[in-house]
């Protein structure tokens, strides 16, 4: 019997668990929905990476099992090589950035946590090393791989004066360290290039290991 439906129901089930979880209680905690229309406050809620991104990969998976033709954009292997990328970055990020400094929060808070940004991860690069089509990535492609991060950069950056939000202090180019003046859009530009530099590594390394995977296939 083939594990790719059971792991693609389960990698969907963690993930819409973590998202409800996020939504009920960390979205609530941070901008209470009540403050806010109920569109502005799913706006806000997809503002995050954690929460889009998680949102794309249900979304991936419900493409590669169904084979709906009008989530075929979803199979391509370069988005899909491109937001395994992005979910290291969500993990490395958070583990070292975030997770640091958080103060003691609700159980079901750690437990959203720990699903959105361990879980999934590693949950949608096991499935994308052992049930995706390897062999079609270059390393040309890596900057195609970057462009849904970029696209999120500018989203954000675009929103961010118009609502006086940011969903991260490294993206708000009015953000300041206590004592100092805010970083401006220099700083935003620095952090930015620091973590698109650190997701190239990570879809270099993709593409390494999609070439390895393949010729391993064809050997076989």
């Amino acid at each position: 019997m083939s594990l790719r439906l059971p792991f693609a129901l389960l990698a969907i089930i963690v993930g819409v668990v973590g998202l409800a979880l996020n939504m009920s209680v960390i979205a609530g905690v941070m901008a209470p929905p009540e403050n806010r229309p109920f569109l502005s406050f799913l706006v806000y809620y997809w503002t995050y990476l954690t929460n889009l991104s998680n949102s794309v990969l249900i979304l991936i998976y419900l493409a590669d099992v169904t084979g709906t033709r009008w989530l075929s954009w979803l199979r391509n292997p370069v988005f899909k090589a491109g937001m395994a990328g992005i979910m290291m970055l969500v993990m490395f990020f958070y583990h070292f950035m975030l997770e640091p400094s958080l103060p003691d929060l609700p159980l079901a808070i750690d437990i959203s946590n720990v699903l959105l940004h361990y879980c999934t991860p590693v949950l949608f690069l096991a499935w994308w090393a052992a049930w995706s089509p390897h062999g079609a990535l270059r390393y040309r492609d890596v900057p195609a791989m970057l462009i849904p991060g970029l696209a999120y950069v500018l989203y954000v950056e675009l929103r961010g004066p118009l609502v006086g939000e940011y969903p991260y202090t490294i993206l708000d180019p009015g953000f300041a360290i206590p004592g100092q003046p805010p970083g401006g859009y220099a700083a935003v530009a620095i952090s930015v290039g620091v973590l698109v530099a650190l997701v190239a590594i990570f879809d270099l390394l993709l593409v390494f290991i999609d070439g390895h995977i393949a010729r391993r296939r064809q050997t076989a």
